[in-house]
């Protein structure tokens, strides 16, 4: 596994900051980064509770505010974390990256950071503007249709059909509608938390053949530098993936760095595409500016996490050189909890818990992505109370996932307060002119 050369200490080992814990994208970080030889510090708004934190690569995890909730109170965070310890990269995990990259130069002079301009970075985390920016660029995707009030919904939702927020994460805000009573139960439910009154534009997109698959990129200045693609062989909480094989899909990986270099992408980036076997050719749905949960890629030969820290160090990014096919992974945790969540017995969580100890059935010569004791012992604690809270409560999977996700996801609501965070009030028919918040510090 590639280490890490810090330019102005050669041999030092590359200190990184991870802006959360608690998702399964900053687990994997973790483990990609600690192969390589980093020294991992994390933040989080629950330190005692966060997945990364139990890990013998991460050396201290510092509670932090939450950035939707307190977006000034995080970036003042970060700026006092940077000046108690000197560290290389301060790493966006998540959707901490809207953020950061909304306030980039108050850290342009302290730290490496890997993020493209907020204006591309608005292209890609709206999955409104995603799709207008596929026609753009003449990218496939399925039939879309923007609404903005419940009778424009009701006109474009032809059965079976999506109707999506155009802000969300972990397939929260995203409805698959099957006929006319489950449109309007959603209609209703957006209605009343006055997203159809005309100012949030919803999606109402048709199916698409084909198997779930997801691209992970990092770019260097619009230039592709590392990238890897995988199917979905298992469905989990919120559609995502439980269950992954590598997979090369060169006109996926040519059509998202033509993408990356229109938008002068400078970062991390992942697609999700429906990969349909028959014609070859995807259909892109959603887009993330962000890293993702990389194991597989690691275990295929792509630490992109690593690359990442290349890009931020404004080190030469390595060849490109894609992983192998045929690399099999699971997440145990996510299938229990998508089991438990909907509603499978206990006695079905325990026998898919046997299987996956036992590498029986779908588990048969695939890797677990967070429960990897012979690499660090320490994952199993985690693993051992999450497990149990399942087992003796499985109606708390909802819970669990609910509090976890609202931990590191952006809301429309966090959007806009980020965007208008920098704004300097003028007296009216003047232009307002960003501010650097940490300027008072």
């Amino acid at each position: 596994m590639r280490r890490f050369n810090p330019p102005s200490q050669p041999g030092r080992p590359i200190r990184v900051l991870l802006t959360e814990g608690t998702s399964l994208s900053s687990r994997q970080t973790v483990y990609a980064l600690g192969y390589a030889g980093a020294v991992i510090d994390i933040c989080d708004p629950r330190p005692l509770m966060c997945l990364a934190r139990y890990s013998r690569f991460v050396r201290a995890c510092y509670r932090c505010p939450s950035f939707t909730q307190d977006p000034v109170a995080y970036i003042q965070f970060l700026n006092d974390r940077l000046r108690a310890k000197s560290y290389d990269v301060l790493f966006p995990v998540h959707d901490q990256v809207y953020l950061l990259s909304r306030m980039r130069e108050a850290f342009a002079d302290k730290v490496g950071l890997p993020v493209p301009d907020f204006a591309a970075v608005e292209r890609l985390q709206s999955k409104a503007e995603f799709v207008r920016l596929l026609a753009e660029l003449s990218l496939p995707h399925p039939p879309t249709v923007l609404v903005r009030t419940r009778a424009q919904l009701e006109q474009a939702a032809t059965f079976p059909c999506y109707v999506k927020l155009p802000f969300s994460t972990a397939g929260r805000g995203v409805w698959l509608v099957g006929d006319a009573a489950e449109r309007d139960d959603v209609a209703h439910r957006l209605e009343k938390e006055g997203r159809l009154a005309g100012a949030t534009e919803v999606l109402v997109q048709q199916p698409a053949p084909g198997v779930l698959g997801v691209v992970q990129c990092v770019f260097q200045h619009g230039r592709l530098v590392a990238g890897h693609c995988y199917l979905a062989l298992a469905l989990g909480v919120g559609g995502s993936a439980c269950a992954r094989v590598s997979v090369r899909h060169p006109l996926v990986l040519e059509q998202v760095a033509a993408l990356g270099a229109h938008l002068r992408w400078h970062g991390a980036l992942t697609f999700d595409y429906l990969w349909d076997p028959a014609t070859g050719r995807p259909a892109y749905i959603d887009s993330n500016p962000r890293i993702g949960e990389t194991l597989n890629a690691t275990l295929s030969g792509v630490n992109l996490c690593a690359a990442l820290v290349q890009v931020a160090l404004g080190l030469p990014a390595s060849t490109f050189v894609p992983g192998r096919q045929g690399l099999r992974s699971h997440n145990t945790l996510l299938t229990l909890l998508a089991k438990a969540q909907r509603g499978h017995p206990r006695r079905s969580l325990l026998a898919e818990l046997w299987q996956a100890c036992s590498h029986q059935g779908a588990y048969a010569g695939s890797q677990d992505e967070l429960i990897r004791p012979h690499d660090d012992f320490l994952s199993l604690l985690p693993a051992a109370w999450l497990t149990a809270r399942i087992l003796l409560n499985p109606r708390s999977s909802e819970r669990i996932v609910n509090r976890t996700v609202e931990n590191y996801a952006l809301s429309e609501e966090a959007a806009q307060a980020i965007r208008e965070l920098a704004l300097l009030s003028r007296p009216a028919g003047s232009i307002a002119e960003p501010r650097n918040p940490l300027s008072a510090l």
